[in-house]
């Protein structure tokens, strides 16, 4: 891979190894590291003498490409947990989401943000998607935050697969999205955006929201449920619909926002808009012998567990504080960042399976684990490096806290683990 990108084309004395060992470990405020941090760690950890200048030419277009390639591949080394035996009906259970964080001015240029939002600072987007039922990461991508979900969502068409369930964020689908992955034999899930306007199958006519809101409060209904076209022509698909009526004070703090928002733009809102966004209202193409429509949207709440991932990149592990360096410098710092991440990501899918298999019932804590993972950082550079040995290791770092790892049952909010046991183990 080093000598694929260029990083490695003639005898060096910067190892490629040596050089992502030193961007993983060596320290995790990327907001406070410097050049002289980095050639200490190479002096200290690997006898490597380097000059800051030396360092800094070595962060280029031919880093980036090989930090990229070994993130790749471990992306692309899956897991065989065998523990996926709930989700039979699925190839790929995919969410998928991103996270912008804030940039110095200077990358205003590669990284444009939205003008006056956020102080007009440059901004970078995380595209992250997983698969929920094997825990393997699927994609990561650095990408412009001005560039939309959407389209973000049509590169990734090419690599849906027969019987993948996708559940996204509404902000990510189109009707042409979802008519492709009806196409490939796949499922999705989703919330429905509230300007579609549906075609219940049964009348042959779009949705009434305001009848329908009288009829679900006449009846006391939990949810109302029915088959419906969506689209015109050739992007026109069927599929279920599913719709629950929201608390009278979540309907108000929705339109205030929405009124808002319309006066910024120099429209108001619509009664049969108003209507609408009386409740939450999910579309899937799953039938209802696989999923039962209050097992629909326990499942799509499962979506949660990205902003879980996100909130431990961020508030845990600070991947958001960065410094001003030259472009190159901050995304092979980040790479080599989400390369250490994902390398204990898969310790932690080890250490989840293990706790599910022993402890029916318990499943380990992305946020907790983290957090002892970064504590002991150090050790697992020695695992990586031959020099401890990764059942040592265990015994050391991982056997005498797992019961401190695991996750805790919080009042009323079921865990992810637990809404899948219930979905597919009634």
């Amino acid at each position: 891979m080093a000598r694929q990108s260029g990083f490695l084309q003639r005898k060096s004395k910067l190892k490629p190894e040596e050089f992502v060992d030193t961007l993983m470990f060596s320290g995790f405020n990327h907001n406070q590291l410097s050049l002289q941090e980095c050639c200490n760690d190479l002096a200290q950890q690997h006898g490597k003498s380097l000059s800051k200048v030396a360092l800094h030419k070595r962060f280029n277009s031919r880093s980036q490409d090989f930090l990229k390639s070994v993130l790749a591949a471990q992306i692309a080394s899956k897991l065989n947990l065998d523990q996926a035996n709930c989700w039979q009906s699925f190839g790929r259970v995919l969410i998928a989401d991103s996270s912008k964080f804030s940039l110095p001015e200077q990358y205003m240029e590669d990284y444009p943000g939205f003008g006056g939002c956020r102080g007009g600072s440059a901004l970078m987007n995380i595209q992250y998607a997983f698969d929920l039922k094997h825990g393997d990461w699927e994609n990561l991508e650095f990408t412009k935050a001005t560039q939309n979900d959407q389209s973000h969502s049509k590169k990734t068409l090419q690599h849906i697969c027969k019987g993948d369930l996708l559940i996204r964020d509404q902000g990510y689908i189109t009707q042409q999205y979802l008519s492709k992955v009806v196409q490939e034999h796949a499922f999705f899930l989703n919330r429905m955006p509230p300007k579609w306007k549906p075609v219940e199958i049964n009348t042959n006519k779009v949705i009434d929201w305001a009848a329908l809101y009288l009829q679900m409060e006449r009846g006391k209904d939990s949810h109302f449920e029915t088959m419906v076209t969506i689209g015109a022509g050739k992007d026109a698909f069927c599929c279920r619909l599913i719709a629950i009526v929201i608390p009278e004070q979540i309907w108000t703090e929705r339109i205030r926002k929405a009124q808002k928002q319309a006066k910024s733009y120099g429209f108001a809102l619509s009664d049969d808009y108003k209507e609408r966004c009386r409740f939450s209202v999910f579309i899937t193409n799953v039938g209802a012998e696989k999923l039962k429509a209050i097992d629909v949207v326990q499942l799509y709440r499962l979506r949660w567990q990205i902003e879980l991932v996100f909130k431990t990149w961020k508030s845990l592990l600070g991947i958001h504080q960065v410094k001003a360096v030259k472009k190159e410098r901050l995304e092979c710092q980040l790479i080599a960042r989400f390369i250490w991440i994902l390398i204990n990501w898969k310790i932690f899918q080890c250490i989840d399976s293990f706790i599910k298999s022993n402890s029916p019932g318990y499943a380990c804590s992305i946020w907790k684990f983290f957090k002892q993972a970064r504590q002991y950082s150090y050790a697992l550079r020695k695992v990586l490096a031959g020099n401890m040995n990764l059942s040592d290791w265990c015994e050391l770092f991982v056997y005498p806290i797992i019961k401190n790892l695991l996750v805790e049952h919080k009042k009323g909010k079921k865990p992810a683990y637990a809404i899948v046991h219930d979905i597919f183990n009634p």
